[in-house]
C-alpha cells in the first residue's frame, strides 16, 4: 500500500507532480508589478492566493508540481497585453493554504472564478495543472473557452518509465531524510535539465522547488480522481484544445500527451524545440507566440 501511494504521488507530480510557512510577505522572487491585483479567495476548507492583470477575455494559468504560479512569469505580463490573466497557487503550494483533508481542485477553480466574476475562461495548464485543466473541462465545459495543455496527458493514462521511478526515490528520501533532501534530489531530475541549463530560468526554478519542498510530504494533492478517469472520457471534450510539448521532455510525457490529443476531435499539436517539461520557462518567446496564435484563432 505504501509503495502504491508513493507511485500515485510521483505520477501526480509528473503528470498532473513540516509545511513551508504561508505568509503575506513576498520572497525574493516575488516582485511587485504595476497594475497587478492580488489577494486570497476562500475555498472549502482553505484559501487560494491569486494574481490578476490585464483586460479582455479571461485566461487562467494553472501551474504544475515543479513549482507554483511563478512558473508563468514569462506569460503573466506578455498575455496581459491581450487578455485578463489570472494565475494562482494550488493548495499546499507557495501562498495558498495547506490541505488538511480531501478536497476537489476543480471545485477550488470554480470558487476562484466565481469570486473573481469569471463566467468563462481560456485555461492554460502545465503538467499537473494541465491534467487538472482537462478534468475541469470535462466537469464544467460551460466555463471553458479554449484549453492549452502543456507537457502532459490526461489523468488515467498509464505513465511509466525511469522518470517515474526516479520520482519514487525522491519521495522515499522525503520520508527518510526530510523534504529538504527531497528537493535537492528533485533538482537533479532529468525532466528539468533544460530549465536548469537556462541562466534566465534556473534561479527561479531552484527557488520554487526549494521553497515548496514541503510538497514532498503533503498528504492531499490537487487531483480530482474522476471515475472513470479523464483519459477514458476525452472524446467528450468538444472545444478547441492545443497540446504543447517540448522535444526534450520525457518520452512517457510526450506519449501521454499524444495519446490524449488523439482522443479529442480536432485537437491541435505543437512541439517546441530545445524545451523540456517546463516549456513555458525553457522557450518563453516561442511558447507565447504559439499560445497567442491559438487563442486568437489564427
Amino acid at each position: 500500500m505504501v509503495r502504491n501511494y508513493r507511485l500515485r504521488i510521483a505520477n501526480l507530480l509528473l503528470t498532473v507532480v513540516p509545511m513551508v510557512a504561508l505568509t503575506a510577505c513576498q520572497t525574493s522572487w516575488e516582485i511587485e508589478r504595476p497594475g497587478v491585483e492580488s489577494g486570497f479567495v476562500d475555498v472549502n476548507g482553505g484559501r487560494l492566493f491569486y494574481e490578476a492583470r490585464g483586460a479582455g477575455e479571461f485566461v487562467i494559468l494553472s501551474h504544475g508540481g515543479f513549482g507554483d504560479r511563478r512558473m508563468w512569469d514569462s506569460q503573466f505580463g506578455a498575455l496581459a497585453k491581450h487578455y485578463r490573466v489570472i494565475r494562482y497557487d494550488h493548495r499546499g503550494f507557495s501562498r495558498s493554504s495547506k490541505p488538511n483533508a480531501p478536497y476537489s481542485p476543480v471545485a477550488d477553480l470554480v470558487a476562484l472564478m466565481d469570486a473573481l466574476h469569471v463566467e468563462r475562461a481560456h485555461i492554460i495548464g502545465n503538467s499537473m495543472g494541465a491534467s487538472l485543466a482537462l478534468d475541469f473541462a470535462l466537469i464544467h465545459p460551460e466555463r471553458v473557452n479554449k484549453l492549452v495543455i502543456v507537457a502532459n496527458g490526461a489523468n488515467g493514462y498509464p505513465f511509466e518509465g525511469p522518470d517515474i521511478e526516479y520520482s519514487n526515490s525522491v519521495f522515499r528520501a522525503a520520508a527518510r531524510e526530510g523534504p529538504d533532501q527531497a528537493a535537492q534530489m528533485w533538482l537533479r531530475h532529468a525532466m528539468i535539465e533544460p530549465t536548469l541549463e537556462n541562466p534566465g530560468a534556473a534561479p527561479l526554478l531552484r527557488a520554487m522547488i526549494t521553497e515548496n519542498s514541503a510538497i514532498f510530504r503533503m498528504r492531499y494533492w490537487p487531483v480530482e480522481g474522476l471515475r472513470p478517469a479523464a483519459f477514458d472520457r476525452l472524446s467528450n471534450i468538444r472545444g478547441p484544445v492545443l497540446f504543447v510539448v517540448g522535444d526534450r521532455d520525457a518520452a512517457s510525457i510526450r506519449s501521454g500527451a499524444r495519446a490524449s490529443a488523439d482522443r479529442i476531435d480536432g485537437a491541435a499539436w505543437e512541439e517546441i524545440a530545445n524545451a523540456g517539461h517546463l516549456v513555458q520557462m525553457d522557450q518563453p518567446e516561442a511558447f507565447n507566440r504559439v499560445v497567442v496564435r491559438f487563442l486568437r484563432g489564427k
